[in-house]
């Protein structure tokens, strides 16, 4: 079985089969945590998959590998400005 490690808490996280690069996986020890996992090589390594809850509905959607601050993202049939503060994202209402 192929194992990365989550890169905030360290722990080693199995990846199920069939698993492909680019594909999303929790961790099993930080609550809510996705993690974007890449092969590259034979080698897998995981990333934190940013996500943000929507202030109407508190759906959690799981923002793109390349998304920055000010970008905009659309939940409930509204547009949310995308903030970056204390290491995570949110959205507020434009």
């Amino acid at each position: 079985m192929l194992v990365v490690c989550c890169p905030d808490c360290g722990a080693p996280v199995e990846l199920r089969e069939g698993t492909r690069s680019g594909d999303l996986v929790e961790c099993p020890n930080c609550a809510g945590e996705a993690l974007r996992v890449r092969e590259n090589g034979g080698q897998w390594s995981a990333t934190l998959a940013h996500r943000v809850s929507c202030p109407a509905c508190d759906e959690v959607i799981t923002l793109p590998e390349d998304v920055k601050p000010g970008d905009t993202v659309r939940c409930c049939g509204q547009t949310y400005r995308l903030t970056f503060e204390y290491g995570t994202f949110a959205a507020e209402e434009t």
